[in-house]
């Protein structure tokens, strides 16, 4: 039975490229010509030539292996060329759908996954789960024809021996259904701890610089001891497992040969079968077992990736950020949250909030964990109300369209994000149409444009993952030039300033000033001096 999971796979990424897959499998049978017709060419050189003295056949017989070897050439050339081009150009499509969906699901179902595992889904096991229709399968049904023809082809040259010699197929069988599940669960356990380690691995070396200055080396080192040792384990597990499913395998292929030079033998001594018969016979014996212990294999192969569908239709089932179809309109810029209920995590945040925030700077007050940053992300439809309205100007935010939305506010975190690019592409993000001179223009504002100037490429200057290379001053003013250049009508501001020198904060603050009375102003602070009277000021209290 297919799994929904593989059947979902295929309709969605496969179905389109049938015509490529028939076009692999016609080259593949192409390549096995010789392997088929060649015994058979070798059975008349050596009966009809050497035996019979039937010279005039030599230089045909010849010219034929010549001809086989050469269209099997040329048709494995293509079928791997092809074969690899379109698992290249599945990779692109999956993963880049892949990615696309957790880009639009809601955070809530992105916050579920580790990053870690978010990644091992995107790339790991989608090539795993590639192979399946553009390897494991077409190889199986030409190891259907590699078994079938020289089936065939024996029965005919002699029907006793052929029947004595595939009798070990059934072991075969018996192989393939005992370790195929047996892999399946091991490499669902694999493919788990495989992510745990790139999470890991993601978490810790992003904190090294908190790891070195808390002397947490040896601590580091150890939990990850303890992920790879996980690793190891079901590896070794899967390895063994596989290692015994090959043994057993090969052993059982030297079955049928023995029975061959037995009963074969014995038949050309009595002379019941030509030495050229015999000679065909030990070539098809091994042309037809050959591919039953690729089934084998096949088989292993297939139940093993099976997990990798799983997780990657995981991905598909995820939950999408809800949206609207209406056009948000802006006159006022006026916030109303009326009523509203949240829970994250199976812990209540909000309970019955109202709030009003207009024009000019407001203010959130409140201690930690009273949800204050939560209020920021509920605005920005970050996260979804359980219960209540938040109405902008009026407008309810569940009927606007997420991209309209989006393009209305403007948030910056306490713990600002930057990617691993120069500063110009870091400030240009808040407005993708934005010039350069709109960026060097939003950057002097800040009061950051000096800086710039001062490293070595300017604004071409590389700030590394996550912003490593720059202070927490710096880091916070290029957020908030980006979010200047978006000039949206709403900003929130998530204790920009909490982590940032005096110089800094002040130029923060002076830009903030200079908004108050053409925007929204949202901000979260603990710092009273920041606090203008003449602000709106909503207390949260736990």
């Amino acid at each position: 039975m297919v799994k929904k999971s593989f059947k979902f796979f295929f309709n969605k990424f496969i179905r389109q490229h049938i015509l490529t897959l028939i076009i692999i499998l016609a080259l593949g049978f192409s390549s096995l010509l010789f392997s088929f017709i060649s015994p058979l060419l070798i059975k008349s050189l050596i009966d009809d030539v050497f035996v019979g003295r039937k010279v005039d056949l030599f230089g045909y017989i010849v010219i034929g292996i010549i001809g086989m070897y050469a269209v099997s050439s040329i048709s494995n050339y293509f079928k791997g060329f092809i074969t690899g081009k379109l698992q290249l150009t599945l990779l692109k499509e999956v993963s880049g759908s892949i990615f696309g969906v957790i880009q639009f699901a809601s955070l809530e179902s992105t916050q579920e996954l580790k990053v870690g595992d978010l990644i091992t889904r995107i790339m790991g096991n989608t090539q795993i789960a590639i192979n399946v229709p553009v390897s494991i399968i077409p190889q199986f049904f030409m190891s259907v024809v590699g078994i079938t023809v020289p089936f065939f082809i024996m029965m005919s040259l002699n029907f006793q021996l052929a029947i004595i010699v595939m009798s070990p197929v059934i072991l075969f069988v018996l192989v393939s259904s005992i370790f195929g599940k047996k892999m399946q669960n091991i490499q669902k356990i694999f493919l788990e701890n495989n992510a745990s380690v790139y999470s890991f691995l993601k978490e810790s070396l992003s904190i090294i610089s908190l790891i070195k200055v808390f002397g947490l080396e040896s601590w580091s080192q150890n939990r990850f001891k303890g992920q790879i040792d996980d690793y190891f384990t079901t590896s070794i597990s899967y390895t063994r497992m596989s290692s015994m499913n090959s043994s057993l395998s090969s052993l059982i292929l030297g079955i049928p040969v023995v029975l061959l030079i037995i009963f074969g033998g014995y038949k050309v001594l009595e002379g019941t079968i030509s030495i050229g018969t015999f000679t065909a016979f030990i070539s098809y014996t091994s042309i037809f077992f050959s591919p039953i212990s690729q089934l084998s294999s096949l088989w292993t192969s297939y139940k093993s990736a099976l997990p990798a569908f799983d997780r990657i239709s995981e991905i598909f089932d995820m939950e999408m950020g809800k949206s609207g179809n209406k056009e948000i309109k802006i006159k006022y810029g006026n916030i109303k949250m009326e009523d509203v209920w949240f829970s994250y995590d199976n812990r209540r945040i909000l309970k019955g909030f109202n709030a009003a925030f207009g024009k000019g700077l407001n203010y959130i007050v409140g201690d930690n964990g009273a949800g204050k940053s939560t209020i920021l992300k509920l605005i920005c439809s970050l996260y979804n109300v359980d219960k209540g309205t938040i109405e902008i100007d009026g407008q309810d935010i569940t009927e606007i369209k997420r991209e309209s939305l989006n393009r209305a506010i403007s948030m910056i975190f306490a713990d600002p994000y930057l990617f691993d690019g120069s500063i110009y592409e870091n400030i240009r993000i808040g407005n993708l149409e934005a010039s350069q001179d709109d960026v060097i223009r939003v950057a002097k504002l800040v009061k950051i444009h000096n800086f710039i100037e001062r490293t070595p490429e300017k604004y071409n200057t590389n700030v590394g993952e996550d912003g490593l290379l720059l202070s927490s001053g710096e880091k916070q003013k290029i957020a908030l030039a980006r979010a200047v250049l978006k000039d949206s009508p709403i900003i929130l501001l998530d204790e920009v300033t909490k982590s940032v020198d005096a110089d800094s904060r002040e130029a923060i603050n002076e830009v903030i000033n200079g908004l108050k009375n053409k925007k929204t102003v949202i901000i979260i602070t603990h710092n009273a001096s920041e606090i203008d009277n003449e602000g709106n000021i909503v207390y949260l209290g736990t």
